[in-house]
């Protein structure tokens, strides 16, 4: 993506991601983190949940005054929502909390700073895994079992259910393929999004950067665990793929 000037008034009411330095490939590589299929185009990166990310926008001394910005920034990047066809169109509101989320991830591994055009996503730790292969609930307990105690099938429905019990310190909830919808599946799954899939959410109730450190990798660790027995993939909240349990802990 080529440099480009931009106003105050261009950041002004976006989500933007500052940056101290400018991050060079890393950026794209952490962009395909969050999508495999993102693409440059005239000065922005296009992700296929209808994001689009602007930028690099030089911080100048002006632009600094002008937006508001904090000292020592010399490169922003900013959300916007893009126009999408019948097939994938998502609500505006939907693409501006995932661009929210997009910027969270970006700025954490960036080593850069969040300004959001509204109030900070304050999500709880979720990690959502996703599967073509379905696994009965019984063995879902079975390969939870290690992290909790008397773990019980509640609330089933034909198409969810969920799981709780003693001494575990998240909550499992199911979802059938037949409430899976395309659109709104994180961009992270890659080719396996454009499936039916199966998914269960393991839900820790807090923000990570208010649980223990060994209660935020016991979330990793089952998830990743259940990925494994299922042959899937698994998501944080913020929709990055999980790949050890240390990617969930706060940067």
């Amino acid at each position: 993506m080529g440099l480009f000037s931009r106003s105050g008034s261009k950041l002004s009411g976006k989500t933007t991601l500052l940056l101290a330095a400018d991050p060079g490939p890393a950026l794209m590589d952490a962009a395909r983190l969050y999508d495999p299929s993102v693409r440059p185009w005239h000065g922005r990166l296009v992700f296929c949940n209808g994001v689009l990310l602007f930028g690099p926008v030089p911080v100048t001394p002006r632009l600094e005054q002008e937006a508001g910005l904090p000292a020592g920034m010399t490169v922003a990047y900013y959300t916007a929502a893009a126009l999408q066809g019948h097939r994938e169109r998502r609500s505006d509101e939907a693409k501006h909390d995932d661009g929210d989320r997009l910027v969270h991830g970006l700025a954490d591994r960036l080593g850069g700073t969040a300004r959001y055009a509204g109030a900070p996503p304050d999500l709880a730790l979720i990690t959502s895994v996703y599967s073509k292969q379905d696994l009965p609930p019984q063995d879902v307990i079975e390969v939870l079992s290690p992290y909790g105690e008397d773990l019980r099938l509640e609330d089933r429905t034909e198409d969810s259910y969920s799981l709780s019990g003693k001494k575990i310190h998240f909550m499992v909830a199911y979802w059938s393929p037949r409430l899976y919808r395309e659109s709104e599946a994180p961009p992270a799954l890659g080719p396996l999004r454009a499936g039916r899939l199966h998914q269960w959410d393991l839900h820790a109730a807090f923000n990570r950067k208010d649980i223990a450190r060994e209660r935020v990798l016991q979330v990793g660790e089952a998830a990743l665990a259940l990925a494994r027995r299922c042959d899937g993939a698994a998501v944080d909240e913020f929709g990055f793929p999980v790949s050890r349990p240390e990617d969930l802990l706060p940067r």
